[in-house]
């Protein structure tokens, strides 16, 4: 929970230093026959065989999630709002820190501290007199670190609104602040497995995203040409004649000010809580106001106390955090306050990039933030902070950096335009451009991770995103196959299609997947066949006649990775019972191959390797494909390991279809031939 360290060597050198000097020094030699106040070498060596004894009786046996599970309650108060009764978004990221710090440590039963925060975005408001709910278990272990899901939800009459999820890695740390092994997870509900899966994947992307952030760049500027890169680079806004450069000593000439004449109850207010001065606003339009970036450059510096620190008198993880959104805060609120913004302007924190914490901090220390604002775009501010930590009469060390996005907020709660931003330096420069790639990685996730009813169901291709696309289109496949809330009706099924190999098999429909205007088919049964063979069969692109029937012609067009790739398929029109012009699919496979469970997921992709031509109509499906799990016999005697006996495998098979492919498929016609073909597939 408090500021973790990537090289434990390091961490423990950092950790005694610091020690050290918060204490001067205190020796517990004997002088002038008087003992000093610093602790007995015995009850420094009783210390650390009881830190000893706390590793040593550990147990390393596999846990399940349910045994890491925390839940946090909190009553919103008005010391946790802000001036429009919204939860500030520090609060959240402390409250979520100390429920993922315990979680962790219940299943590592050690100390445990932050060592990174995912990418988060708040999408739903908590306000004033919400009862929150903040969850929180052990998704996965590695070896050292375990990745926490944390999940915020409110209590409503319309039963728990979700206001927003998060992953944090923590580490174990024994009494000398080194990492110690931590014991694996083991997923129980289908739910527990999803998560585990994913776990894994999320792992692999916080290794790349820097990467990803640079290409990114890269294709944004190769895109938007010479004049994309001038207005990047902010040559072109200083050139238009309509801008209002806005200096330091300028901006408060520009306009002559305007006595105040509003209520001096809502005056006072508004400087308590740090927003827009009060000055009327002028005809000018804050989008063409360019401020300099060095005008919005911030220093905050906090000492941390005793209640700011952890049991290992680290500082809290959530309190470091929660300090960047009032850095970030106060840097945005002094580069809205222009005479063009409205007095009554303020501002919300809408996202948090992922976090890394680089070293410790600890009680006694002196923690400097160094704020600014990266890149303005219309209605939010991209803030970039450093964070540093300073023993007294210590070094500075950098303990942390992050990037908070904010978004201007009138009285009304609406977006409203902020001014625009300009660097100076060479240095602010390459921030300026680097917030162009944090952006177009954010829109990208958030395509990914929430379909647009207006944009249609097809992903645009990109191989900086493949990674991204690849965990987006399993997670799409496990989140429908799981999903409970939706409206699934039991069909029957056709008595001349049940298969003599496959039992305990029944179709469900649903006929609107959360408004999408997609419906879902999901069947699910029991085949007579190792589960490895029948993943081989599903997997076999030459072959897939075999088992779907209904398929006219399919091949792999692109080979992405050693568990993705990109293929075509083609169905004939006429399936529905009715003559039309046949179809055809882009999809993109995923798979994944765990010890008790094969995911084969396919969806939708406008890749280049595969343009629409007038031969086909282009269909469209989300996420669909297969789950397979061992049977086990209710015997208990049966291993599905065991080659030499008969194994049966469940599995489920989800289609999700567009308007197109539902026309294709003759869909609510329960006699329909695909139907039948489907099943029977």
């Amino acid at each position: 929970m408090g500021n973790a360290c990537v090289n434990p060597k390091s961490y423990s050198a950092a950790r005694t230093n610091n020690i050290n000097n918060v204490r001067g020094q205190k020796s517990v030699e004997m002088k002038d026959g008087v003992k000093s106040s610093g602790r007995s070498k015995d009850a420094r060596s009783l210390k650390t065989l009881v830190g000893f004894a706390k590793v040593a009786n550990r147990s390393m046996e596999p846990k399940g999630v349910s045994e890491s599970m925390v839940h946090f309650f909190e009553i919103v108060s008005q010391e946790h709002c802000d001036r429009r009764n919204v939860v500030r978004a520090g609060c959240l990221l402390r409250w979520m820190d100390i429920c993922a710090c315990l979680s962790a440590e219940k299943h590592g039963q050690l100390s445990s501290v932050t060592l990174s925060m995912d990418d988060l975005s708040f999408d739903i408001p908590a306000v004033l007199g919400d009862v929150l709910e903040i969850s929180a278990t052990v998704n996965n272990a590695f070896n050292t670190s375990m990745e926490v899901g944390v999940q915020v939800l409110s209590m409503s009459p319309n039963g728990p609104r979700i206001h927003c999820r998060a992953y944090f890695t923590f580490v174990s740390l024994d009494h000398h602040g080194v990492k110690c092994k931590v014991p694996k997870v083991i997923p129980e509900t289908e739910s527990e497995r999803d998560n585990f899966i994913l776990a894994k994947e999320r792992r692999q992307l916080r290794f790349k995203k820097k990467e990803m952030i640079e290409t990114l760049l890269s294709q944004v500027l190769s895109e938007g040409g010479e004049k994309g890169e001038d207005e990047i680079r902010g040559r072109a806004m200083t050139d238009n004649p309509e801008v209002v450069r806005a200096h330091p000593i300028k901006s408060q000439t520009s306009v002559k000010p305007k006595a105040w004449t509003g209520n001096r109850k809502r005056l006072s207010i508004m400087l308590r809580e740090g927003f827009a001065e009060p000055i009327a606003p002028n005809s000018a339009h804050p989008e063409r106001v360019v401020r300099s970036m060095t005008e919005s450059m911030l220093q905050m510096t906090k000492v941390v106390l005793p209640s700011d620190a952890n049991h290992m008198n680290n500082t809290f993880g959530g309190n470091i955090m929660s300090w960047m959104d009032d850095a970030a805060t106060v840097c945005a609120i002094k580069h809205i306050r222009h005479p063009s913004m409205k007095p009554d302007t303020g501002l919300a924190t809408i996202a948090v990039d992922s976090m890394a914490f680089l070293g410790p901090s600890m009680t006694g220390d002196r923690v400097t933030f160094f704020a600014q604002i990266n890149r303005a775009f219309g209605t939010t501010l991209e803030v970039g902070i450093r964070v540093e930590a300073q023993a007294l009469g210590g070094p500075m060390r950098h303990i942390n950096s992050g990037y908070l996005t904010l978004m201007a907020v009138d009285s009304r709660g609406k977006p409203t335009a902020v001014p625009k931003i300009e660097p100076d330096t060479e240095k602010q420069k390459e921030q300026f451009l680097k917030a162009i790639g944090r952006r177009q990685l954010r829109m990208e996730r958030k395509k990914l991770t929430g379909e647009n009813k207006n944009t249609g169901l097809s992903w645009n291709w990109s191989d900086e995103m493949a990674n991204e696309i690849s965990i987006a289109n399993i997670y799409g496949l496990l989140k429908v196959a799981n999903a409970y809330d939706l409206p699934w009706k039991r069909e029957e099924l056709p008595k001349d299609v049940q298969a003599n190999n496959i039992f305990d098999m029944k179709m469900e429909v649903t006929r609107d997947t959360w408004g999408l205007g997609v419906a879902t088919v999901r069947i699910s049964g029991v085949v007579s066949c190792k589960m490895s063979s029948m993943f081989t069969k599903i997997m076999d692109v030459a072959n897939r006649k075999n088992w779907d029937v209904a398929i006219q012609e399919s091949k792999v067009m692109k080979n992405v990775d050693e568990h993705n790739d990109v293929i075509w398929t083609a169905y004939p029109g006429k399936l529905s019972g009715k003559d039309a012009k046949s179809k055809d699919f882009c999809l993109y496979r995923s798979w994944r191959m765990d010890d008790d469970r094969y995911i084969v997921s396919s969806r939708s992709i406008n890749h280049p390797s595969v343009p629409p031509t007038d031969d086909y109509v282009r269909g469209e499906v989300l996420p669909s494909g297969f789950i397979l799990t061992p049977w086990i016999m209710d015997d208990g005697m049966t291993d599905w390991r065991d080659d030499t006996k008969q194994q049966q495998t469940s599995f489920d098979y989800v289609v999700q279809l567009d308007k197109t492919a539902q026309e294709m498929a003759g869909f609510g016609n329960p006699d329909s031939p695909y139907i039948k073909i489907m099943v029977k597939s």
